[in-house]
């Protein structure tokens, strides 16, 4: 009896049976035995998240279009299917074929959020393996992980094989290969863990290192086991979008997901240096795609989706330079189709006030905007020196040309921030609701939505503290208090998730084993408000010796080592330690723009040929 036939007896009791039988749209399915190798890409988080992963979509689209190399999806169950597996004895599995995880040459995991470190566990213990990577056997899988949480690996060091480090579409095949073809060679685990770290130098293995602790506890850094095994990794770059392999047939879903619609990266990495933004320092330097090739992508995602949401992707949509000509593009290719282009991650400059004008023709709902603080002398530490006016045209604009709504995203709790920067959200919120009753007659909806800060490796900010939890909560109900218009909205998130995500952020291989220990005692889907269980991580805290707090809200000093300092992931931190200072003298620094690389540490070389793969920037 297969996977399928033997979940048939209990599908019907879960949650959203849809999320565990495969067989979309656009999926593909090849024969085992016609393959070289076969990797499972595994988001740790339920369907309907994993599924709107543009990651996840790049990865399977890389591996798939090799004849003789195959990607499945798999996703972290919901705990009512979890239960019934375990119950049953049945292992987790892939989407596509239904093959049980263990099965696969490599099991590789997307990791974007320090909150799903406990769903890779899940989803390794679901696929009835060891979750620590020394108790394996030469047969299992080789577990990977990439994405942003390949930063902060050493709190997974006991349970990852091999750290991958930069852009997916250059890493993943000629990893798989390698070692799809070594255990089909016999080689051992061992063995073929420490060829993979000698030849490839965006491959992390930590378990061929050694962190070292001074008497006191302090990190010290890491020991190479192996003499001659490189000390620093470096990441993986794709130079030129418009060559780089794009899905244009993505896997359909059965079911709604978080983003239902086609994404179209118009632009990779960050063209401004906001210093909490890991993402902007990890991604540098910008690279963008034509809008030729944009028209094209767009067209054939239609054509083999019927999906009638574009959404144009990037970490700031507004400073992609061939804005206006994309969207005139796409909106003139598909008029008359019902199909609506979106602009989520706007950055609030002089672009801003043309927004509107762009899709007229669109269906209207409301603008996203993400000013993050609301006071200049705020703006300036966090080195996002927008205007006011900017945002209260741009919003006056929207309104005047059908927008009903607007959504604000702000930051509380960033280091020196003051009772009048909190003052500065409200007056923001309650300005633009009065804007949009000035041009439509009455009270415009806002939503305030306010996260709050949480320090993260690779950015200036890494060495500042967060504030502790009791004071999260202070800060919120500040903000309730200070409010005063029906018409505005605030939302916050959650204290024990910022808290937990705070501690996860820092970790070295002692948090891991809190991490470990979490997990066994029920631990799952932390990200989510009704799961998360912090009476279960203070207990892991208390039995592995932790003060999560300490390693939270403390500010470490420039010259202790830092858990992630043997990974060269773009800045330096010599670059990142000045921009610090600079961010506590309240001055600003300019991303590069133009050819000549600046001093931010980015490799010389790949920064050249990264540029020189710009159609607008080759000519100047």
């Amino acid at each position: 009896m297969n996977v399928l036939e033997r979940i048939q007896s209990f599908l019907h009791e879960v949650k959203s049976p849809s999320w565990y039988v495969g067989g979309e749209v656009n999926e593909v399915r090849k024969d085992a035995k016609d393959l070289a190798g076969r990797i499972a890409l595994i988001y740790p988080d339920c369907y309907e998240v994993g599924m709107s992963h543009y990651g996840l979509k790049i990865l399977y689209e890389v591996v798939n279009r090799e004849a003789d190399l195959a990607a499945e999806r798999c996703f972290a169950p919901w705990p009512d299917f979890g239960e019934r597996l375990e119950k049953h004895g049945i292992p987790l599995y892939s989407l596509e074929t239904h093959t049980p995880l263990k099965e696969f040459d490599v099991l590789g995991f997307t990791i974007q959020s320090e909150m799903t470190l406990t769903n890779m566990l899940y989803v390794i213990d679901l696929a009835q393996m060891s979750l620590r990577s020394e108790e394996r056997s030469d047969e299992d899988p080789i577990v990977i992980a990439g994405g942003a949480g390949a930063y902060g690996p050493e709190i997974l060091a006991t349970v990852v094989d091999v750290f991958v480090l930069g852009d997916g579409e250059e890493i993943t095949v000629p990893l798989l290969r390698e070692i799809a073809s070594k255990k089909r060679a016999g080689v051992p685990r061992a063995q073929l863990l420490r060829e993979i770290a000698e030849r490839f130098p965006f491959a992390y293995v930590p378990s061929l290192y050694e962190e070292k602790h001074g008497e006191d506890g302090t990190y010290l850094g890491l020991e190479p086991r192996i003499p001659g095994l490189r000390e620093r990794h470096r990441s993986a770059y794709v130079y030129d979008l418009d060559q780089a392999p794009y899905p244009t047939a993505p896997v359909v879903p059965h079911t709604r997901v978080v983003h239902d619609r086609i994404a179209l990266e118009v632009m990779r990495g960050c063209v401004h240096g906001c210093r909490f933004c890991q993402a902007g320092m990890l991604t540098r330097p910008w690279r963008v795609r034509s809008p030729e090739r944009l028209l094209e992508l767009a067209r054939e995602n239609y054509e083999n989706t019927g999906i009638e949401e574009l959404s144009l992707l990037s970490l700031s949509t507004s400073d992609y330079p061939h804005l206006q000509e994309t969207v005139q593009n796409l909106t003139g290719e598909f008029q008359g189709c019902g199909v609506n282009v979106s602009l989520p991650s706007l950055r609030v400059n002089e672009e801003l006030r043309v927004i509107p004008d762009m899709n007229k023709d669109q269906r209207k709902g409301g603008l996203t905007l993400a000013p993050e603080v609301a006071t200049d002398r705020l703006r300036r530490k966090v080195n996002k020196p927008i205007k006011n006016e900017d945002l209260y045209a741009g919003t006056r604009e929207a309104f005047r040309k059908g927008y009903r709504h607007v959504k604000l995203y702000f930051m509380i709790g960033v280091p020196g921030e003051l009772p009048s920067d909190l003052d500065g959200i409200i007056e923001m919120g309650e300005k633009c609701s009065q804007i949009g009753s000035e041009e439509l007659g009455s009270p415009a909806k806002v939503v305030v939505s306010c996260s709050t800060f949480v320090p993260k490796p690779v950015t200036p900010y890494q060495w500042d503290g967060m504030i502790p939890m009791d004071e999260i909560r202070k800060r919120q109900n500040y903000l309730r208090s200070k409010k005063t218009l029906r018409a505005v909205t605030l939302k916050f998130h959650d204290p024990r998730e910022s808290f937990l995500e705070g501690v996860l952020a820092r970790g070295d291989r002692r948090v891991g084993e809190a991490v470990i220990r979490a997990y066994q005692l029920g631990a799952r889907f932390d990200g989510w408000s009704e799961m998360i269980n912090l009476d279960v991580w203070e207990q892991a805290f208390k039995e592995t010796g932790l003060d999560a707090e300490a390693l939270a809200c403390r500010t470490i000093p420039y010259d202790e080592a830092l858990p992630w300092d043997h990974l060269d992931a773009g800045p330096s931190k010599k670059f990142l330690q000045e921009d610090s200072e600079k961010a506590r003298a309240e001055e600003t620094e300019h991303h590069c723009f133009g050819n000549t690389c600046n001093t931010c540490g980015v490799d010389v070389q790949d920064c050249f040929e990264i540029k020189r793969a710009i159609p607008s920037m080759s000519g100047s």
